[in-house]
């Protein structure tokens, strides 16, 4: 609420990730969340994601900084759901 009083909105956007990722940005993205898609384990911040298995990376309403580090091996598919915020148009 304090965003939308603050002239902010929130749009949801998500990026495909399909190969090893040494600094995936998490910079503005809040409360990513990431899905793994593909038919192989992927492992993000030394955590195994299994495929069919999300991964939440953070639980705030704040935008991130910062990166991490995504490992995946051919035929892996990740999906990054986000949300952003931009300052409406008046």
């Amino acid at each position: 609420m304090v965003a939308f009083l603050l002239g902010y909105e929130s749009t949801v956007s998500s990026d495909t990730i399909t190969e090893t990722e040494d600094n995936y940005t998490l910079e503005g993205k809040i409360a990513p969340r990431f899905h793994n898609e593909g038919t192989t384990d992927v492992q993000l911040l030394n955590v195994t994601v299994k495929p069919g298995e999300m991964f939440n990376c953070s639980a705030t309403t704040f935008p991130m900084k910062g990166s991490i580090t995504i490992i995946m091996p051919n035929g892996g598919k990740l999906v990054c759901v986000y949300n952003s915020l931009h300052k409406k148009d008046c």
